[in-house]
């Protein structure tokens, strides 16, 4: 998978595999909430959720014929606007807290990918 090899480069990791994928669409009025996607705050800290094997996130967006849906880093004062072709990649750790704002308008695509460096939670195809 070239969005594999993509991560694993650019952020020198030993050998990713594929946790789990799917294609995401987000409506005309959906958000993401602040969050990552290997832990959550809880009493101020922050704690392994229910999915801690996932090491790297990669989302790769698929069309641009909507508004709004921003890929947003509140804490690093990052926007990101989706772009068809465009794959951002990012550890799936609290230091990488991301959100969604409102899709104002359209039907927003995307491709998430989550990667993990054991093996046994990889996913089987």
């Amino acid at each position: 998978m070239r969005c594999q090899k993509k991560v694993e480069v650019h952020f020198s990791t030993a050998k990713l595999f594929v946790e789990s994928f799917f294609v995401a669409c987000l409506f005309t009025g959906d958000s993401h909430i602040p969050h990552a996607d290997n832990e959550r705050l809880e009493n101020g800290g922050w704690v392994p959720n229910h999915t801690p094997q996932r090491d790297y996130t990669a989302i790769a967006y698929l069309n641009d014929n909507f508004a709004g849906g921003d890929l947003v880093f509140p804490e690093l004062n990052v926007v990101i606007t989706p772009k068809p072709g465009l794959l951002v990649g990012f550890p799936s750790n609290h230091d990488f807290v991301h959100a969604v704002p409102e899709v104002l308008s359209g039907k927003r695509y995307s491709l998430p990918v989550w990667f993990t460096l054991n093996s046994a939670k990889a996913m089987h195809v």
